[in-house]
Parts: structure tokens; C-alpha cells; sequence
């Protein structure tokens, strides 16, 4: 019975309702592909629209850069791309720069104000319509500046094999970020750029060894592709191991097809002197495992000019000479057996994501000067042109050219930041060397796009010291990133920020010692580093307008965020410093850099109050009253994030 049944069933087929039920499912599974297959289509093509506006609005900045910098200005232009039409309208607004960026509005704009703005800042807009009618908008923002003027030494890497995206360059703004054409013909079309993409080096402190890094950027106009040389130096306390065969060679660039490429054969393994951390000294950086192991040569080395290190009494092994100090602070050369100690110092550059080692710095030239000089056109372009003249002389083995004039500075009473800037030209092969020279007799417009030279922002690594502090005195604190509020210590430190103080002449000296020590801001741990190279600025000051004498009010502004650590840049932007009648500046010029306001040359005789304030901060004091100013008055202040 119940085999017949079950047969009986599976003969009579679906029942009416059963196939209706059936259609209902299939319809509602297909009107949600067709839904979904509908919001696929239309993710696809808000995609495609995004895309558009955004190259149309990169293409604009780009076209900016270009025009004739007093011609560039707010506009609107229509565009049709893929048969959709897309609005575009651009504001440009002037930016000065007087410590801070403060553009037309801001009361601490730059009195007199210059005829032409250090920089314009441009906001690009690209309105269109999606084909249902909804309204989208595309925002972007870049910076044009007025000059380009620091031959900052970035060496370009070859592309790798394969594709890589496009990029557009938008340049950024003197004086943190100077954009320089890696070419001498002004009207090529096609060429390299390359800027510090830092204003200054991150220093950062573990122990009494530092870290010290920076990085910049080559941009290829012809392959519309950049690169990045991420550097960084740092100082350890090493321990002798003896010979092992696991050792690496340092990487390098070298010239290939008329470019800078890296060396494929560098940081190779090879048998030689090796080292380990010394155990004594704790809390070291962690890359101090690669610099006690690396840091070393051997007689391949030298024959093939690929060392770590110069050394005019090399070992009998090849490997450079290592030193420690004694306890009256004097260099003694360490005996290269195990377990014996000594101070090392690497620099190191970022490959395939990994910190390689890298050749020690080669210190040729500084030069100090006030932030004015190298913002001012014909300034920039005088360092400019020096920098260039450097790099020859030092390719052709002539003697160096003097320094940039015109660096010299007359001021009231008040607080002025000077700059330190160095310029370091990498060991190049005799090959390398002789293409290079043979560029230049040639009169080869991109000859420097061939050198590995680098421009360095030293600052707040060098040494600074003054003629007559009675009249400009100049920071030089002992370099100082942590934070212990109760020592007085912010995760900041100060130098070559004179105080103008008394009326005469006052003659300001940086000093930076040589090789890696001098990117360090560190004693030399090796007799060839120990020397040094200096610079100087005369500093007139005038302490009366005639009949009145003239004083200032400035301090030194420290900040601390809300979880105790140190401020960064970000958190300084935006502060103001404002008094009644007097006009107040704030500066700072780095992570590492104490931030500071100055009132310069008040009369005698002034009452004023300075204000203080930032949305998100509190400060301690948030004003200062000046009654019946008689001296030079010194206030500093703390800003605490809410």
C-alpha cells in the first residue's frame, strides 16, 4: 500500500498553487539581482565620475604650477569628459609666512606686508551631476610657491621593472618644503624635482644615543613617477665579536644609462670583523644589532671603493679603524678583538620597506643664515646657485666657493631664528666620477640629476655660539626630546635662536662637526670626524629709533598633550600671539624645536597686554601684562591640550 501510494504521487507533477509559488520565489530572487545588478552599475559609474573629477582637478593644479606666478589667480572653467560635463571653479588665496602661514584676514600678517605672497594656496573644486540627478562634489586643495630655490641632494632610484601608477606632482611651500628642478635649461618641458619633504630631521633620544631621520622626494616628470629616500642615522655603543662570513656590504647608487640607481650588487654577505651590541649600555635603538654587526670593511671592500667608512691607517684586514673613549673623554682606538668595546655611528637608508646600511656621511660645506634670507627670492636663488657651485667644485676637484653674501641681518631688540644647512656628496666609483665631470664639459643642462649630494637642514644639530652675548646671545641646548615637565624638559630643545638684546655688532657662529657626528649633533667617535665646519652671520643691532629706546617681550611657548606627551608641529598650528599696539610672531621649526613668540623693538615706555590662545589648549598664562616697558622682558608659556 504504501508503495503504490508513493508511486502514485510522483506520477501526478506539481499542483497549480505549487508552480505559483514557485514563479513568486524566482521573482523575487531575480528582482534582487537585477536591484543589486542595478547598484553594481551605478557604484561602478559614481566610481568612474569620481575618478574623472578628481585627474580634472589634479590637472588644474598642475596647470597652475606652470603659469606666471603673479597671473595665477581665482577662475572657473567647464569640462567634458566621457560626454559628462563637469564644473570647475578655483579660489586662490595669498599665504605670508612670518614664523607661521597666515593669509589675508589673519591679524598677525606680516607688517609691512610684501608685495608678492610667499606662497598661494588653491582650492579646487569639480561640481557635476550623477544621470539620476544627484548633485556631487570633489574637493582638492595644493599649495604653489613662489620660488624654488634649495638643490636638496635627493639622487633619483630607476624605476623597477613594471608598472607602476602615475602620480601628480603639487609642490609644497618655502620655507619648510622647496620644490628644485633637477635641470639647467629653463625651458625644458620634461625633467626631475625633487624637495625635503621635512622641514627639519626627526630627532629622537634613547638614553644618550640618538636617532636623527629624514626623508625626500624625486618626482619624474617624464615618467610621472616619484621616489623616496627614507634616511636615518643613529649612534650605538658596540662590543667586538670577531670574524664571521654573515656581514653586509653597503648599499649604494650608482650610474647607470645617465641615472641614479641603486647598486644591485650592494648588501651583499661577506667575511670581515663583526660586532654586537654592548650589553653595559641599555635602552638602545634597535637597529644598533645591524650597526655593530655592518659597520665594518675589509681589503674587497677598499679595492672595490664600496667602505663604510674613510680611513687613512686602515687596519692590515681592510676594516676601518673603531675607537672608544677614556674617562678624561678622549678617542682610543678599541683593539679589534672579542669582547673589547666601541662607539659606532651608521646611517642607514630604507630599501624594499627594511633599513640597509648605507655609507657614512661625506661633510663638505654649511651655511648659516637667517629664515628672511632664504625666503626672500633673490636669496633663495643666490643659496641656490651655491649649492650648485658646491657640488661642481667638489666633482671637479676645485676649491670651494665662498660662501652666499648678504646673509648678514640688522634688527631691533627681539628674538630671531637663524638656519644651519649643510650639503654632503656620497663617495662615487672613478667611473662614475669621470662620467659625471665628462657631463659637465660638456655642458649637460642635468648634470646634478647624476650626483649623489644631499642638502640637509642643520639646525638643530649644530653647535651655536656668539662674539658678544651683551648684544645677541644664541640658544644652544643640550639636545633634549623627552618629556619631564618637573626638569623643565617639554620633549623640545633650542638652537641658533638669537636674542637680540642691546644695540652693536654681534658676530653668530654655527659649527658642525664632520661625518656622520655632524648629522648626529654628537661627538666624534673617530679622528677623521674630529674637526668641524662653521659658519657665520654678523648681527647688527639697533636699540633705539632716534629719540626712543627699543625693547621686546618673548619667550618660549612649551606644549604637552593631553596624555602627557610632547606636542608635535600639528598641535602648534594655529596659535596666536596678539598684544595691543604691538605686533607679535610665533615660530617653530620642527618636532624637536622649542616653539617661541617674540614682540620686537617696542618702545620704551609701552603698556600692552600679550594674548595667547588655540581652540582645544589652555594656557599658563594665557596673558602677560607689560606696564611702562623699561627692558627687555623675557615670559614664557605652557599650553596644555583640553
Amino acid at each position: 500500500m504504501i508503495s503504490n501510494f508513493a508511486s502514485s504521487a510522483q506520477k501526478r507533477g506539481f499542483t497549480f498553487v505549487e508552480v505559483l509559488v514557485a514563479l513568486v520565489i524566482i521573482a523575487i530572487g531575480v528582482t534582487g539581482l537585477v536591484s543589486l545588478q542595478r547598484t553594481f552599475m551605478q557604484s561602478s559609474v559614481r566610481a568612474a565620475e569620481h575618478a574623472a573629477a578628481l585627474k580634472i582637478a589634479q590637472q588644474r593644479l598642475e596647470e597652475l604650477r606652470f603659469e606666471i606666478y603673479a597671473d595665477i589667480d581665482s577662475g572657473t572653467d567647464s569640462v567634458v569628459l566621457d560626454d559628462k560635463t563637469y564644473a570647475v571653479s578655483w579660489t586662490v588665496a595669498p599665504q605670508y609666512f612670518n614664523g607661521l602661514w597666515r593669509t589675508t584676514g589673519d591679524p598677525d600678517l606680516p607688517n609691512p606686508l610684501p608685495p608678492t605672497p610667499d606662497a598661494k594656496s588653491v582650492n579646487i573644486e569639480v561640481a557635476w551631476q550623477m544621470r539620476g540627478g544627484e548633485d556631487q562634489l570633489l574637493t582638492l586643495e595644493g599649495w604653489v610657491g613662489r620660488i624654488a630655490m634649495r638643490d636638496g641632494g635627493l639622487a633619483v632610484t630607476a624605476p623597477p621593472p613594471r608598472n607602476e601608477p602615475s602620480v601628480t606632482y603639487n609642490p609644497g611651500a618655502a620655507p619648510e618644503v622647496i620644490a628644485v628642478k633637477l635641470t639647467e635649461d629653463e625651458t625644458a618641458t620634461q625633467y626631475q624635482v625633487k624637495e625635503t619633504t621635512r622641514p627639519t630631521p626627526t630627532v629622537m633620544q634613547r638614553g644618550d644615543k640618538l636617532t636623527v631621520r629624514f626623508d625626500t622626494v624625486t618626482y619624474d616628470e617624464a615618467t610621472q613617477t616619484q621616489r623616496v629616500e627614507d634616511f636615518i642615522t643613529i649612534n650605538c655603543s658596540c662590543m667586538f665579536t670577531g670574524f664571521e662570513d654573515n656581514a653586509n656590504t653597503p648599499h649604494r647608487l650608482m650610474l647607470k644609462d645617465g641615472r641614479l640607481v641603486l647598486d644591485p650588487n650592494g648588501g651583499q654577505k661577506t667575511k670581515k670583523m663583526t660586532g654586537v651590541v654592548n650589553p653595559a649600555v641599555s635602552n638602545q635603538p634597535e637597529l644598533c644589532t645591524q650597526c655593530c654587526r655592518d659597520h665594518h670593511d675589509n681589503s674587497t671592500m677598499v679595492a672595490e671603493q664600496v667602505v663604510f667608512k674613510h680611513d687613512t691607517n686602515r687596519k692590515t684586514n681592510g676594516n676601518h679603524r673603531h675607537f672608544s673613549r677614556d674617562a678624561s673623554g678622549n678617542l682610543v682606538e678599541a683593539n679589534q678583538g672579542s669582547n673589547n668595546v666601541y662607539e659606532e655611528s651608521c646611517r642607514m637608508r630604507r630599501i624594499d620597506g627594511w633599513y640597509a646600511m648605507y655609507p657614512d656621511w661625506q661633510f663638505h660645506a654649511v651655511t648659516a643664515t637667517s629664515a628672511s634670507f632664504l625666503i626672500n627670492e633673490t636669496g633663495a636663488q643666490t643659496y641656490t646657485q651655491y649649492v650648485r657651485d658646491v657640488v661642481k667644485a667638489l666633482v671637479m676637484g676645485n676649491d670651494l666657493p665662498a660662501s652666499p653674501s648678504g646673509r648678514d641681518i640688522s634688527v631691533t631688540p627681539g628674538s630671531y631664528q637663524l638656519i644651519g644647512r649643510g650639503i654632503y656628496l656620497d663617495d662615487m666609483t672613478d667611473a662614475h666620477l669621470q662620467e659625471v665631470r665628462q657631463s659637465i664639459l660638456n655642458n649637460e643642462p642635468d648634470w646634478i640629476a647624476k650626483v649623489p649630494f644631499y642638502e640637509v637642514n642643520l639646525t638643530l644639530l649644530g653647535g651655536w655660539d656668539t662674539t658678544n652675548t651683551a648684544v645677541a646671545d644664541v640658544t644652544n641646548e643640550p639636545i633634549q626630546t623627552i618629556v619631564d615637565p618637573e626638569q623643565n624638559y617639554y620633549g623640545t630643545y633650542s638652537r641658533g635662536r638669537i636674542s637680540a638684546l642691546d644695540g652693536g655688532v654681534a658676530t653668530v657662529t654655527m659649527n658642525a662637526a664632520l661625518g656622520n657626528a655632524s648629522v648626529l649633533g654628537s661627538k666624534p667617535i673617530h679622528p677623521l670626524e674630529d674637526g668641524e665646519l662653521n659658519s657665520s652671520v654678523n648681527v647688527t643691532v639697533t636699540a633705539s629709533d632716534g629719540t626712543t629706546p627699543l625693547y621686546s617681550v618673548t619667550g618660549e611657548i612649551y606644549c604637552l598633550q593631553y596624555n602627557g606627551d610632547a606636542c608635535k608641529n600639528t598641535h602648534y598650528r594655529d596659535v596666536s600671539v596678539s598684544g595691543v599696539d604691538v605686533t607679535c610672531t610665533f615660530s617653530k621649526q620642527g618636532n624637536a624645536d622649542t616653539g617661541a613668540y617674540a614682540c620686537n623693538g617696542i618702545p620704551a615706555g609701552t603698556s600692552t597686554v600679550i594674548n595667547f590662545s588655540k581652540s582645544g589648549f589652555t594656557f599658563t598664562p594665557s596673558t602677560v601684562a607689560i606696564i611702562n616697558l623699561s627692558s627687555n622682558e623675557v615670559h614664557n608659556v605652557r599650553m596644555d591640550e583640553n
